[in-house]
């Protein structure tokens, strides 16, 4: 009677005796486990305890066996299990003393995957990264706001900056949204930005780079640049005649660990530097390198205007 609830339980369930070998296991944990009973019977408990915390698991186990009583295992703290996959499992466990055939004490283990208790946790992680997100969006719209205050003469000239940055992040988040706000692929990112003021698909701009990823909080001041560079370019730049061409490239050097960011017009009309400098020419001169932590250079020759940041590439976000 008692094996047959053993077996048929739906909790998980093993015995394990004081030297931490399997000896029984039940239907549940080999459908929570993804092993066969007879892959685990023999096996020490620990085939199933995440490979960096085994040897802790042996000691914490041995000090158990030498005090054996029934109780949660760690009650209140965040247990994994490791599949056979070699994934792992939020769970509750429970230990409960018990005497095998040869009446040495072994210990009946049962186990809860937690799926609550992983859902409450994704759930504290998104509330983090939100407000994290939210704090550094309100940084980042008080810092443009100050800025264009300073540059511009009339409330709606201030106006009129300050809707057209705030759509430009706006197009950057959906970016984000895309790599679930962990990261911007530049592509999407330089993409995104350059619809607002002109089309894609035009041949007048190139844009080559490798497919690599930027960081939330630098990609947000990227594309800030990019919105700038790329009205300017529609405004006053080469993008004003049909001859006009735009180069975006970007690169990563491995060996000086540096992301280069490039923007280049050619075949446009004459360019100068403007006597006044505007909140554009702040943005790109120095909030932008500064937010990456590198320096930037902007240029007016007699072939074009270009914009070069240069940028430490521990800005970039590699995929987990």
């Amino acid at each position: 009677m008692a094996r047959a609830i053993f077996e048929h339980a739906p909790a998980a369930m093993l015995v394990v005796d004081r030297m931490g070998k399997i000896h029984h296991v039940n239907s549940a944990a080999e459908q929570l486990f993804g092993y066969t009973k007879e892959t685990l019977v023999g096996e020490p408990i620990e085939i199933l305890v995440p490979r960096d915390i085994r040897q802790r698991h042996e000691r914490l186990r041995m000090d158990f066996m030498s005090h054996a009583r029934s109780r949660p295992m760690a009650e209140g703290r965040r247990l994994t299990a490791r599949k056979r996959d070699g994934t792992d499992v939020l769970v509750d466990i429970a230990l409960s003393p018990i005497s095998l055939e040869i009446s040495e004490t072994a210990v009946l283990v049962s186990i809860l995957e937690n799926p609550a208790r992983e859902r409450a946790e994704v759930a504290e992680l998104f509330v983090n990264e939100l407000t994290h997100r939210a704090r550094n969006m309100f940084a980042i719209i008080g810092a443009i706001s100050r800025q264009i205050a300073k540059n511009t003469a009339s409330v709606a000239d201030f106006q009129a900056s300050l809707e057209q940055r705030l759509r430009c992040l706006s197009i950057s988040y959906q970016v984000f949204e895309k790599e679930k706000w962990k990261a911007a692929l530049i592509n999407d990112l330089v993409r995104s930005q350059i619809s607002f003021v002109v089309r894609q698909d035009t041949p007048q701009i190139e844009i080559a780079g490798p497919d690599v990823r930027l960081q939330p909080a630098p990609a947000e001041y990227l594309a800030l640049a990019i919105h700038e560079l790329a009205t300017n370019a529609v405004k006053h730049g080469a993008l004003t005649v049909p001859t006009g061409k735009v180069y975006i490239h970007w690169s990563v050097d491995e060996a000086a660990k540096l992301f280069q960011f490039h923007w280049a017009e050619r075949n446009g009309p004459p360019v100068a530097p403007s006597e006044r400098q505007g909140f554009g020419s702040v943005i790109l001169k120095s909030i932008v390198p500064a937010a990456c932590g590198g320096t930037a250079d902007l240029a007016f020759t007699p072939i074009g205007m270009s914009w070069n940041l240069n940028a430490p590439s521990s800005i970039l976000s590699h995929p987990e």
